[in-house]
């Protein structure tokens, strides 16, 4: 776990306040799973807008500036309703307005509420530090898989399905528990497309008619980590063609690598766990055993590649099928 981990509290604890009208007029969350990002703020929104319409604003450092973000937050009218401020990634922020954020944090604005949400979980600098000592960040980064296992039974009781097998539950984690957003994606798509709701308890039924058609990012990985050539083209090729994009791909696959190399280089040691990943439950387990398939040479020119990749992918230089066809073949037949 990040070195944030022990300062950090859990998102259920945070919502047990929320529900228990302890509301406070500032949150930083830390993680970047959109949809607990999303959940978090909403049962927020709930908390505050009783009886009074709380109006909510996005505030990006890209889109209007630093300078623009912290003006934002210190307008006062006494005549306007409460605003609820939502900035993402203060750690944007440049020059004296981290300072003015700061400064904001020990004496906030009593008309407005913020949440601060920063993706990158752990991040550590003097900046985020004097952040976290104003309140300790809720963790929104995805969970571990008991954790999640919790989440799919809810998103299938919202669905109205409130039986569910455990080794659904678990198959269903393994393909698709990249992230609590994308996990309620597919339990929300399955459960529309499958007529029969006693179908749902059947794993047979369910690995031949629907999951077996999803596992195409799952085995992709699966596949490259073994170097199986032929395969990798075929899945990587269906991704980006379908289901995703070679820009999508480019972060998972450089975290792939990026864990390969810790494994080669470290070998041996323990690798604190890590909540804050793209890649799926399944394939970080077989990260030590895809690791004996590769040099670290290999490993190097491969990140390097895909490096190559993302320029050539924003200056419109490759399509996706030619780029994930390209790097597959070399990155298992020639290192």
């Amino acid at each position: 776990m990040s070195s944030f981990s022990s300062n950090s509290t859990q998102l259920s604890t945070a919502l047990n306040h929320l529900s228990e009208g302890k509301v406070e007029p500032i949150y930083f969350l830390m993680g970047d799973d959109q949809y607990l990002q999303q959940f978090f703020i909403k049962k927020f929104q709930e908390s505050i807008d009783r009886g009074n319409k709380i109006d909510k604003m996005l505030l990006s450092v890209d889109e209007i500036g630093s300078k623009e973000v912290i003006n934002k937050l210190n307008e006062s009218d006494i005549f306007s309703s409460k605003q609820l401020f939502v900035l993402r990634n203060p750690n944007s922020l440049r020059g004296k307005m981290r300072d003015e954020l700061v400064e904001y944090c020990a004496n906030p604005n009593s008309n407005n509420y913020l949440v601060l949400i920063q993706d990158e979980y752990g991040i550590k600098n003097k900046f985020i530090k004097s952040l976290v000592s104003f309140f300790k960040p809720i963790s929104v980064s995805t969970p571990f898989d008991s954790e999640l296992k919790k989440w799919a039974k809810l998103f299938f009781k919202d669905n109205g399905i409130k039986k569910i097998p455990n080794e659904t539950i678990e198959k269903i984690i393994d393909i698709f528990g990249e992230s609590v957003y994308g996990l309620k994606n597919e339990i929300d798509k399955l459960c529309l497309s499958i007529d029969n709701k006693e179908n749902l308890e059947n794993v047979n039924y369910l690995e031949s008619t629907y999951l077996i058609r999803s596992y195409k990012k799952f085995e992709f990985f699966n596949y490259l980590g073994k170097k199986n050539t032929r395969l990798s083209v075929k899945l990587g090729r269906s991704l980006v063609s379908k289901d995703s994009s070679m820009l999508d791909l480019l972060r998972p696959l450089n975290e792939f690598f990026q864990e390969l190399l810790f494994i080669k280089i470290f070998s041996g040691t323990n690798r604190n766990s890590n909540s804050y990943t793209l890649l799926s439950p399944s394939v970080n387990r077989q990260l030590p055993s895809y690791a004996n398939n590769f040099t670290s040479k290999e490993i190097v020119t491969a990140i390097k590649r895909l490096a190559k990749i993302d320029k050539q992918i924003k200056s419109s230089n490759i399509d996706d099928e030619s780029a994930i066809t390209e790097f597959v073949y070399a990155t298992t037949r020639h290192g």
